[in-house]
C-alpha cells in the first residue's frame, strides 16, 4: 500500500507543462493585406450590385451618375388610408388624372376623378 502514494509523487515530479499550440497548430497565417483588401473590396462590389438590383425589382429608378434616366411611371399611388377591417381609401395618378379609390372586398369604386391639367377647351 505505500507504493501508491510513492507511484502518484513520481508521476506528479515527472509531470511538465503542456506545450500550448497556436489555433489549427501551425505558424501564423501567410495572408498578405493585399489579398485581405482585395476580398474586401469584391465584398462591397457585390453588395453595391445587389441593392440596385433589389432597388430594379422594386420600381425605384437607378441613379442618374449611370448617365440615363429610368423613364417616369405612369402611375402612382399618393396615399392609401385604411378605413376599415376590409376597406381602404387610396389616392392614385395616372398620367395627368388623378383617382380617389375606395377598395372593398366587393371591389374597388371611384369616388371622385379629376385631371391635374386644366383643360384648355374654356
Amino acid at each position: 500500500m505505500a507504493a501508491r502514494p510513492l507511484i502518484s509523487a513520481a508521476a506528479l515530479a515527472a509531470a511538465s507543462p503542456a506545450a500550448a499550440q497556436q489555433l489549427g497548430g501551425g505558424n501564423a497565417p501567410d495572408i498578405s493585406l493585399v489579398r485581405v483588401f482585395l476580398a474586401l473590396f469584391i465584398c462591397l462590389i457585390i453588395a453595391f450590385l445587389a441593392i440596385l438590383l433589389l432597388r430594379q425589382r422594386h420600381g425605384r429608378p437607378f441613379p442618374s451618375w449611370f448617365g440615363r434616366q429610368a423613364p417616369r411611371a405612369r402611375i402612382s399611388v399618393l396615399e392609401t388610408r385604411r378605413i376599415g377591417p376590409a376597406a381602404d381609401l387610396s389616392l392614385i395618378q395616372c398620367d395627368d388624372d388623378e383617382y380617389l379609390l375606395l377598395v372593398t372586398a366587393g371591389g374597388p369604386a371611384v369616388l371622385r376623378h379629376r385631371p391635374l391639367s386644366p383643360s384648355k377647351d374654356s
